[in-house]
């Protein structure tokens, strides 16, 4: 293959990558993807692990491109074993964060519920009740039985 040949290939597959990004990138800004979970927990708080993960796969990535594109063999780099403990060192961040996340009720849980549970903790112990159970357990309120009032009158 000519380098001719070549070259108008590398555009083409350029010009092909940055009509993905583009078409991205213009989704993103009307809204038709939706990037507010990228780097936060299923309930909703910001996450640290993600966001380096995400920070660190950029990183490496860029820099990965930017060594292919500066060699002029056509050979792949060498990749340098600190880098590589790098990323799975973030990566298994993420990985032991997602699971003290999941192990954890406000890990699996949205604000919403949470809310709701606290509140109709509220109203239960507003009647005296002693427990709070979930609605898929048998429901007790365990509140104390009416008492008549004072003097015999009902």
């Amino acid at each position: 293959m000519s380098a001719f040949m070549t070259t108008v290939c590398g555009w083409v597959v350029c010009g092909f990558i940055a009509f993905l990004a583009g078409t991205i990138i213009w989704f993103i800004w009307k809204d038709k993807i939706d990037l507010s979970a990228l780097v936060s927990e299923t309930n909703g708080d910001a996450s640290l692990s993600r966001f380096q993960l995400l920070i660190f796969t950029f990183v490496v990535a860029i820099s990965l491109f930017y060594l292919v594109e500066k060699r002029t063999d056509g050979t792949f780099p060498d990749i340098p074993s600190g880098v590589l403990t790098l990323v799975g060192i973030s990566a298994s961040t993420y990985a032991v964060g997602k699971g003290i996340s999941y192990s954890r009720d406000e890990g699996v849980t949205s604000p919403e519920e949470r809310e709701s549970v606290r509140q109709t903790a509220q109203a239960l112990s507003g009647t005296g009740a002693t427990a709070a159970v979930s609605p898929a357990a048998t429901v007790t309120t365990g509140a104390a039985q009416p008492q008549p009032p004072v003097g015999g009158q009902q």
